[in-house]
């Protein structure tokens, strides 16, 4: 794991090697070695975090045997003991131990479709000083940042904003549209980003740029909608469940490979309980768990669980306690670290994690992130399938509901669907009408995100605050993230996956837990985004569809005599911290730099409605609360980051 950063120039000149501070900005993702490599055309600069042989031998920017290719690089190809073997046989030799030397031979036998071999983890940069071009590659889901600017003379790029934006002649101002989106998803889906002319390669994407046409065109090589594993349509269920059993404990133990202590983040829940047990069965030695919990032990402290259950497997437990005062104290602090605005609140304690395991010398923590999303593991995830099949299904009902969502009955029914004396039958048909006529939802799109309360909340108060500058943003605009083309019913299924995969998988979830890792030399590696486990479970449902099996069905199923029965029957608890606390602790200590701060200077805010949104509606109304954090972070960011 490391950082990478460098400039791709269009003209041939003598290039410096790049400065040590220039470097230095990305230290922490790297803090064992460092180095750099230029030529006339490129500047590649590089920080190790040392993971996989740790002798000198793995020190980047790395150049193949060749002497043709050079490649800076971030992340961990878990297969590449199985790849050295297969490219031995094709003649390719090793001087070293690391991945980083398979990844250029890879890339030398196979080219671009190299990124097809990988199972792991990356975002790289190979330039080829005969071709006189760079090809860029990322992850399937997205594990791995790669943030770039392109103009007509320049490919500029960095794994951090910290590290990209020192590279850049001036400061880039922030994108209104951008913002309206992060305030409405509490980060900004990619492939944008909040600073107009700066973007990040979506996951599963690769890009060629050549001295001879000079375009940056990424080009997607995978989907999780559109997986080729090979399967029986006639499997029945004892097959089905058997092989998703059998790849996670592969995918587990493909990620327990390390030159260094390997750790284990652990809640009471499924997803990192079932991490946990496969990882300490193929571990002769007890793995360290740290979980995470709160003062006083309130009813979702799970430490209790999660302790219990390390206890039970052999395993050394450290636990982090979180009061409030220390997440407003730290907030400045970690809005360094997350390089980006991302306003899940859980982002404390996903810090303190890695944080503990730092302090213990753990330097790679496997976590549960992804058990979520390929699992169905939200249930305003399942409930857009059922809700989008029905539309499908049943066009005259959608029409009939859109029809009262037009002459204003979409009030009646969310009050009828809230009434506690109404019957659950009469509840549950006013829910889905309400739902189904919701005259916001574009009517080419699928229904998917207003189905999440702090998207459809932000809908109902964002704009009360705008300033001129929002102008542009627009519902189109700030749909954009979610469109995608309607299919045949069958497939809904795995479009909405999709949906999920590239927006809150990857630019929260996988965006946050990169960032709190690599602040303090923690790899993060998770077991559930394996590709091989993905891409089976993708195939079996599309012949034996679970979304409407309840929650987690067949990972709970598959589980059986791998886990507990009393954890296999736990209800999803999810991260809860005391987030009202937290967020108004936050908006009181630091909220007045939104009255002369820049959000108002570039008329993103009225500077007249600051008052309000600071004042005691905030406490009232969890929206407006939010919607005021997500303002102070934006602040607090742009100072602290962008204009650093």
């Amino acid at each position: 794991m490391c950082g990478i950063l460098g400039l791709f120039h269009r003209v041939s000149s003598p290039r410096p090697v790049l400065a040590d501070q220039l470097v230095a900005n990305l230290l922490h993702r790297g803090p064992d070695d460092h180095g750099a490599y230029s030529d006339d055309h490129v500047q590649f600069g590089h920080t190790r975090l040392s993971i996989i042989d740790l002798t000198k031998a793995g020190h980047q920017p790395m150049v193949s045997h060749q002497g043709r290719y050079v490649v800076t690089y971030n992340g961990e190809i878990y297969n590449h003991i199985e790849l050295r073997a297969e490219l031995a046989l094709l003649g390719s030799l090793f001087s070293t131990r690391s991945d980083t030397e398979v990844l250029l031979e890879t890339y030398h036998v196979w080219g671009r479709d190299c990124v097809k071999k990988f199972v792991g983890m990356f975002a790289f940069v190979i330039w080829d000083t005969q071709a006189k071009e760079i090809f860029i590659a990322r992850d399937r889901c997205g594990e791995k940042p790669f943030f770039y600017h392109f103009n007509g003379e320049q490919f500029v790029f960095a794994s951090e904003l910290k590290g990209l934006l020192p590279l850049l002649p001036e400061r880039p101002l922030l994108d209104p549209i951008i913002v309206d989106q992060y305030l409405h998803y509490q980060y900004v889906p990619e492939p944008r980003t909040l600073l107009q002319g700066i973007q990040k390669l979506a996951a599963g994407h690769s890009m060629l740029i050549t001295l001879a046409d000079w375009k940056a065109e990424p080009k997607q090589y995978w989907s999780v909608e559109t997986t080729s594993f090979p399967i029986q349509p006639q499997q029945n269920k004892g097959d089905i469940l058997t092989q998703i059993k059998d790849t996670f404990e592969s995918a587990v133990k493909m990620t327990l490979r390390a030159d260094v202590p390997v750790g284990v983040a652990l809640s009471g829940g499924i997803d990192s309980s079932a991490i946990a047990a496969f990882a300490q069965k193929n571990t002769q030695q007890p793995l360290h768990a740290f979980c995470v919990g709160y003062p006083g032990r309130p009813q979702y402290d799970e430490r209790a669980q999660a302790r219990e259950l390390a206890t039970s497997l052999g395993m050394i437990v450290h636990e982090v306690e979180l009061p409030v005062d220390s997440f407003v104290d730290f907030f400045p602090k970690l809005v360094d670290i997350m390089d980006e605005p991302i306003a899940d609140p859980a982002a404390f304690g996903h810090y303190s994690v890695p944080k503990a395991a730092a302090d213990q010398g753990i330097k790679v923590l496997l976590s549960g992130i992804g058990g979520d999303e390929v699992f169905w593991g939200y249930s305003y995830v399942t409930e857009a399938v059922a809700l989008n099949q029905l539309m499908l299904d049943r066009p005259a009902l959608y029409k009939f509901a859109h029809w009262l969502g037009s002459v204003g009955g979409r009030e009646f029914l969310l009050r009828v669907a809230h009434y506690p004396h109404a019957h659950p039958a009469i509840r549950r048909c006013a829910d889905v009408l309400q739902k189904l006529g919701d005259v916001r939802q574009p009517p080419d799109q699928y229904l998917y995100y207003l189905l999440h309360p702090d998207f459809s909340g932000a809908y109902l108060v964002a704009s009360q605050y705008y300033g001129d500058a929002m102008g542009a943003a627009t519902r189109e605009t700030l749909f954009r993230p979610t469109a995608s083309r309607k299919s045949e019913q069958q497939r809904i299924p795995s479009a909405i996956i999709k949906l999920l995969f590239e927006t809150w998988l990857t630019s929260n979830c996988l965006s946050l837990g990169d960032r709190v890792g690599m602040a303090v030399g923690v790899e993060t590696r998770m077991p559930f985004l394996d590709v091989n486990l993905i891409e089976k479970v993708m195939a079996l449902r599309a012949y034996h569809p679970d979304n409407a099996l309840g929650q987690k069905a067949w990972l709970r199923a598959a589980l059986k005599g791998v886990l507990p029965d009393q954890v296999l029957a736990r209800p999803k608890a999810g991260f809860q911290p005391p987030i009202k606390e937290w967020l108004w602790g936050v908006i009181k200590k630091y909220g007045d730099s939104l009255h002369d701060g820049q959000l108002v200077k570039a008329g993103i805010i009225n500077a007249n409605k600051i008052h309000l949104l600071l004042g005691e509606k905030a406490t009232q109304d969890w929206h407006t609360l939010f919607l005021a954090y997500k303002l102070v972070l934006l602040e607090t960011w742009y100072q602290r980051v962008v204009h650093a």
